[in-house]
């Protein structure tokens, strides 16, 4: 395609497109208008938007043609019709133009309107007025199917494309019954992602058994097969030995999905994670279900207060001029973790401080004041998701 030449656009697109399955459908479908990235798992998240500002930019940001806002920031929401006016106007320098808006369930400005529906309104608003060459990306922690989801229909017959960025299962899915433990959607993406990321095979027990040791989220997993392909060597293969060696913390899910979704400041993802702990039970170290709401308030409460304590201490850290090197060691968090780590650390050290009264009250209603274990966990972690989404520096 021509530098000069503006991509093509299709006005319908069809139902709700993988992340994994994005790079195929840019790659044999016009770019459409607009483009709604949904769903709880941040790197599929950042993986589809770079491939989306990569196709309706191939000659990259020439001359202000990629914009971005984040409505989640009241000083950049402010500019949002300014922003959204940019999608009218072609590029003097470039063949397109890119405009993204982040977090776009916050862009609304009137309190009645949901945010699902301020995303719908976005899109619609994208489809009817950009010009040939320009794409509205917006980018979401809403899912697309399910409570509190986007508006799927809508925003497909609206003519948006909508990718679905959710979390993989880490356990075999309902409908895979006979599944080996290990034989389930994450460890299977693992077993592809190694191979084709970093160059190295690794089993399927193996990928299962990473995600036991490091989490479901997909940046930390990344991560450490990138530490895991460099310990190999020219070897072809990870194998168990090699998690042992290169891996150090153990991360049992679902409770540290919970953990990261408050400490990522995601508020759908995380309350939707804390009444499902509640509904179905929580497994601990040994395997044991625990379904008591007063064991399961615990268990999330402990892992909420290390793992705020490790992020706050981090923040005053670099707050004191320690490098990000002493601070993710002082923190005991492994390499391939780091940049996870450090960008939760990097809000504001007082206001994160000021979350430490949540657990005060959260101890206090359920000891004294009466209040059933489930709902002081619950209103905990409100608390702690909406002061991390706000601390940030």
């Amino acid at each position: 395609m021509s530098a000069m030449t503006p991509p093509t656009r299709s006005t319908r697109g069809p139902a709700a497109t993988s992340a994994t399955q994005l790079q195929a459908r840019l790659g044999r479908e016009p770019l459409p208008s607009v483009a709604v990235v949904a769903g709880a798992e941040p790197w599929f998240r950042a993986i589809c938007l770079a491939q989306l500002t990569e196709a309706a930019l191939p000659d990259g940001d020439a001359g202000g043609a990629l914009v971005r806002l984040d409505a989640r920031v009241p000083e950049q929401r402010a500019r949002l019709g300014t922003v959204m006016d940019e999608l009218r106007t072609p590029s003097l320098f470039s063949a397109g133009k890119c405009v993204v808006i982040e977090n776009a369930e916050a862009g609304t400005e009137s309190k009645d309107r949901s945010q699902a529906a301020a995303i719908t309104r976005l899109a619609r608003a994208g489809v009817e007025g950009a010009v040939p060459g320009a794409m509205l990306v917006l980018v979401t922690s809403l899912s697309v199917k399910g409570r509190g989801s986007v508006q799927a229909k809508p925003l497909i017959e609206a003519g948006a494309w909508l990718v679905d960025c959710r979390a993989l299962y880490d356990a075999p899915a309902p409908w895979e019954r006979g599944r080996a433990p290990h034989d389930h959607e994450l460890a299977r993406f693992l077993v592809g992602r190694s191979q084709d990321g970093h160059g190295k095979r690794i089993a399927l027990p193996d990928a299962h058994a990473l995600c036991r040791l490091v989490g479901s989220e997909l940046a930390a997993l990344d991560d450490a097969l990138e530490s895991l392909a460099l310990y190999v060597g020219r070897r072809d293969a990870i194998v168990a030995a090699d998690l042992d060696a290169v891996t150090g913390e153990t991360r049992e899910d679902p409770v540290w999905r919970l953990v990261d979704a408050v400490l990522d400041g995601e508020p759908a993802t995380a309350m939707s994670l804390v009444e499902a702990a509640f509904d179905r039970g929580l497994a601990d170290a040994r395997g044991v279900v625990t379904l008591r709401p007063e064991a399961l308030a615990a268990m999330i409460t402990a892992a909420l207060h290390g793992s705020y304590k490790r992020v706050l201490g981090g923040a005053e850290g670099l707050a004191r001029g320690e490098s990000p090197d002493e601070v993710t060691k002082a923190a005991g968090v492994p390499p391939f973790m780091s940049g996870p780590f450090l960008a939760r650390c990097r809000r504001d050290p007082a206001a994160l401080l000021a979350l430490n009264v949540a657990f005060v009250e959260a101890e206090l209603g359920t000891k004294g004041g009466g209040v059933p274990p489930r709902l002081a966990t619950e209103r905990l972690v409100g608390e702690l998701v909406r002061g991390f989404a706000s601390a940030s520096s």
